[in-house]
Formats: C-alpha cells, sequence, structure tokens
C-alpha cells in the first residue's frame, strides 16, 4: 500500500507501510478531509497516534505542524517501520516524535521533559496532556465489544487538554450516533466501511463545526415541519 505526507512540510513523501499484519492505515482521502477539518488544532499541537502502525496520522500531523507527537504500537515490526518513516522526515521530525512500544487503550503518562521540553513550572510527573489523539484500534477489537472500546475512547478524552479531540476510527455499522452520550460534542463521518467519531467535552468543539450543526438541525426541523404540511 502506498502511504504519503498529504499536506503541510512534507507533502508528497512516500511512507513505507507494514506488510502482511493487517494494518489498516486510515485511506488518503479521509486522512485529507480530517485534517481539512482539524486543521486549525494542529499547528504547535500535542498529538497521540495510537495503534499507530505504520505511523501515517501521526507523521501527517509533524508535516502539518504538530509540536510532539507520541506514537504507541505494541507490534514491534510496526514499531520498526514507524522508526524508519520518522527518520525519513528528517531530524526535526525525530526530534518532535516520540515512538513507543505499549497498550495503545492505556497510554503512559509522559510529563514535559519526556518530549523534550523544558518543565517550566510543571510539577515533575505533571502529564503533557495531548490537544489531538488519533485512535485507530483494530476493526475486529472494536466489534468484539463496541461500548467497551467507547467506554476507552472517553476515558482517552478525559486526558486530553481544553479543547481536546478524540478521533476514533471504526467500521461503519458498529457504533452509532445514538451510542455515544450527550456529555460529548460528537461529529460522526462515514466515507464506505470507514467511521470516525471526532469528540469533544460538552460545548468545546471549534466554532465552525457547532454553526455547521446548528444548520444541519434547523434544516432538519425545516424539512420535518414541511412532511406535515
Amino acid at each position: 500500500m502506498s502511504l504519503k505526507i498529504l499536506g503541510g512540510e512534507h507533502r508528497g513523501r512516500v511512507l513505507q507501510s507494514v506488510r502482511g499484519m493487517g494494518t489498516r492505515p486510515l485511506l488518503g482521502q479521509v486522512r485529507e478531509a480530517l485534517f481539512n477539518i482539524l486543521a486549525d488544532a494542529v499547528p504547535g499541537a500535542v498529538v497521540w497516534d495510537l495503534f499507530a502502525g505504520s505511523g501515517a496520522s501521526g507523521l501527517e500531523a509533524l508535516s502539518r505542524g504538530a509540536e510532539r507527537v507520541l506514537f504507541v504500537e505494541k507490534n514491534g515490526r510496526a514499531l520498526d517501520v514507524l522508526q524508519r518513516n520518522l527518520h525519513l522526515l528528517g531530524d526535526d521530525a525525530v526530534a518532535r516524535g516520540r515512538p513507543i512500544r505499549g497498550d495503545a487503550w492505556e497510554p503512559p503518562v509522559l510529563d514535559r521533559t519526556a518530549y523534550g521540553i523544558d518543565a517550566g513550572d510543571a510539577a515533575p510527573g505533571t502529564e503533557l496532556a495531548p490537544d489531538l489523539v488519533f485512535l485507530d484500534p483494530p476493526y475486529d477489537l472494536v466489534a468484539e465489544d463496541p461500548a467497551k472500546s467507547l467506554v476507552r475512547a472517553r476515558r482517552l478524552l478525559e486526558r486530553t487538554a481544553p479543547r481536546g479531540c478524540v478521533v476514533f476510527h471504526f467500521e461503519t455499522g458498529v457504533l452509532d450516533a445514538d451510542d455515544f452520550d450527550d456529555d460529548v460534542d460528537l461529529d460522526l463521518r462515514e466515507w464506505g466501511r470507514t467511521a470516525i467519531a471526532m469528540l469533544w467535552r460538552k460545548g468545546e468543539a471549534p466554532e465552525h463545526l457547532q454553526r455547521r450543526w446548528a444548520k444541519l438541525r434547523a434544516r432538519s426541523a425545516d424539512d420535518g415541519a414541511a412532511r406535515e404540511l
């Protein structure tokens, strides 16, 4: 599978993919759509790429100006490919990327110094919370227990910085909007078999998305009123 960086400083750079392991990076058109939606959130952000595989989402974020990216992947072969891809982007990307082998559902608590950032006034051991989390578990793992996967996604959302977003990738039809609690802002979109739920704490989604949702609700209400006439 050919993977490319789609935007930013390293646009067009071809990445290595992980062969023969069933890894499933986001299709280019989906990744590009997501980064267009989240464009304002990426520059200067701390990003987590969980179940990172080849690292395509996190590397895209680095190319587009993320300050630091934590990659979490438990498979050694995939982690080797990710490391090579990170080095393809050069020393600056290597300095801003932090690949680790571990449980992507439970990323370790890392403080600023673990990312090579001055601790400043932060107490030692204080987690540097992510602004953006790409959560990309295997399809069958989510399908096996959708409710448990959703609970885990919510736990990750609780660890994000204010106005932080979790981008949760799963197979279309496994979860729908009714499965998500009302105390989150949700933008659920589908591209073929790919479903993406973007989650924020209630009231913290970007204003442009809140305006979009308001227009959709108004349009739905108008359509419903028209049908009653």
